[in-house]
């Protein structure tokens, strides 16, 4: 999705661990990395016109901050909380034999610092 927004212009903003840097930088982002105080780095970037969260990790709130609109945020989080009227999409990389790998698939995705999604073939 990043290559396909840069084709078309559009500035991204990717955030990840310092040790992926660099891989988001080369993909054509502007890097900022996540964790405590990470909203005021994505502003220091620039304005936000509309925000994916490929990761489901919690931060609907500050990218509504940040977009100042919930309908320009779409997650694959699963809130509970439909009163902030995001839309939820995502798809994930393989995993070959679904029932015998799909626990660590899980374990892969949660822990959030895989490049790229995980889908389970069945």
């Amino acid at each position: 999705m990043l290559q396909i927004a840069r084709d078309r212009d559009i500035k991204v903003i990717g955030i990840a661990g310092a040790a992926n840097q660099d891989y988001l930088r080369g993909l054509g982002a502007l890097a900022t990395t996540y964790g405590e105080g990470w909203v005021e780095r994505v502003r220091e970037l620039g304005p936000v016109d509309a925000a994916l969260d490929l990761a489901g990790s919690g931060v609907i709130r500050e990218l509504v901050e940040l977009t100042g609109d919930p309908r320009k945020v779409v997650s694959i989080a699963d809130l509970g909380a439909p009163d902030l009227g995001v839309r939820f999409s995502g798809v994930a990389g393989s995993v070959p034999d679904a029932l015998a790998e799909a626990a660590q698939a899980q374990i892969d995705s949660q822990a959030g610092h895989t490049r790229g999604r995980r889908v389970i073939l069945v």
